[in-house]
């Protein structure tokens, strides 16, 4: 049986310190890295190496993040890769600006490289999915519009707070698969940030008051599991 071959990571970003935390603690989990300080070789680079995740800053000299995204989707050999927006600019303008360009997630600098970490093993080791870049998404009678924030149940809409709109649409688009308090946490708000599982509980039943019983359910381990 051949060995299997480790999954690839592309870093670009220029600030070295960053890529060299990076690399350590991507090479810590078992990736291949490949790290860029020159974001004008990105795209050369990306072909060669065929990466499973790239990770853009976002102020680069050009081209920036936002225009090497865009470039790197309008190649079919990335059209379905993760990418991943890792910046300290936290401004929403920013954030709109990455995803609209095809970007999957956006992970400020200040919620910890450990955050950035536990979402790309979570893409590409246990099939989760975060794909924040789908301004809809419908499942089953849900509509979740990411530009208003808001989810449509039937003809009914609903605007959602920041936090409930990524919660659910995280949910949605795993949807059947159980995830615990703590992946959620991760996922979405980084590793860095403490929720007690009251406070969850707190957002969980907000939207089952919004969307109505049944979307968001608890298997016996007390893991969440939406059901369209």
């Amino acid at each position: 049986m051949s060995e299997k071959k480790p999954l690839r990571v592309l870093v670009v970003d220029d600030d070295r310190d960053i890529l060299e935390l990076l690399k350590y603690n991507l090479w810590k989990e078992g990736y291949k890295v490949k790290v860029l300080d020159e974001s004008s070789k990105a795209i050369k680079a990306a072909k060669s190496f065929s990466p499973d995740l790239i990770v853009l800053d976002l102020m680069m000299p050009h081209p920036n993040g936002i225009e090497l995204c865009r470039e790197l989707r309008k190649l079919k050999q990335f059209q379905e890769t993760y990418i991943f927006f890792l910046t300290a600019k936290a401004e929403p303008y920013y954030q709109q600006a990455a995803l609209d360009t095809g970007a999957d997630d956006y992970i400020e600098k200040i919620m910890g490289l450990r955050s950035l970490t536990h979402k790309i093993s979570a893409v590409l080791k246990k099939n989760y999915i975060i794909r924040k870049g789908a301004p809809e998404l419908e499942v089953g009678k849900l509509t979740l519009n990411r530009k208003k924030n808001s989810v449509r149940v039937g003809e009914v809409n609903t605007m959602l707070s920041k936090p409930e709109f990524e919660l659910l649409f995280f949910l949605a688009q795993n949807q059947g698969k159980a995830i615990n308090h703590s992946a959620l946490l991760q996922f979405l708000w980084g590793s860095e940030v403490y929720l007690s599982e009251s406070s969850l509980e707190l957002y969980m039943n907000s939207l089952e008051q919004k969307i109505g019983k049944g979307y968001i359910q608890r298997d016996e381990n007390s893991k969440y599991i939406f059901k369209a």
